[in-house]
């Protein structure tokens, strides 16, 4: 006669496959929430460095074309509130936003049309890197 054994607990080998894919699950989650948090970041860092290039424009408008040279990369200087700035030729060490460091330099791409000069504005931080742009400063 055969009898049947009622279970009433979970045996050890399905208590760690169990556990096994719990691991992995809550482990892939995790990862999921940090590269999340990451991608959000990087996009903040990217925002805030492109925000800068209408400043450096205000700043390349706000100043008398007689004290551009005709092909020497400019640095600058923005106080804290962005609303002034200063140009040095070249040993400026750039400009601190939220205690972030970046160089903002612009160079003369084309200075031949007397309408017009053609720039090349570059902004640079160590997390980022470098990003650029063009501009036509009309005279």
């Amino acid at each position: 006669m055969l009898h049947s054994h009622n279970k009433k607990a979970f045996s050890l080998i399905e208590v760690i496959i169990a556990a096994s894919i719990l691991s992995v699950t809550v482990f892939w989650v995790y990862k999921l929430i940090w590269e999340n948090a990451k991608l959000i970041n990087n996009s903040w860092n990217y925002l805030q460095l492109n925000t800068l290039f209408p400043a450096l424009e205000e700043c390349m408008k706000s100043k008398p074309m007689s004290i551009y040279p005709n092909s020497w990369t400019i640095k600058f200087n923005f106080w804290s509130d962005l609303n002034w700035c200063e140009i040095s030729i070249p040993t400026s060490t750039g400009v601190t936003i939220d205690n972030i460091e970046y160089i903002l330099e612009w160079k003369i791409i084309d200075n031949q049309s007397p309408e017009y000069i053609d720039w090349e504005l570059k902004i640079e931080w160590d997390w980022v890197g470098t990003s650029t742009g063009t501009f036509k400063l009309i005279k």
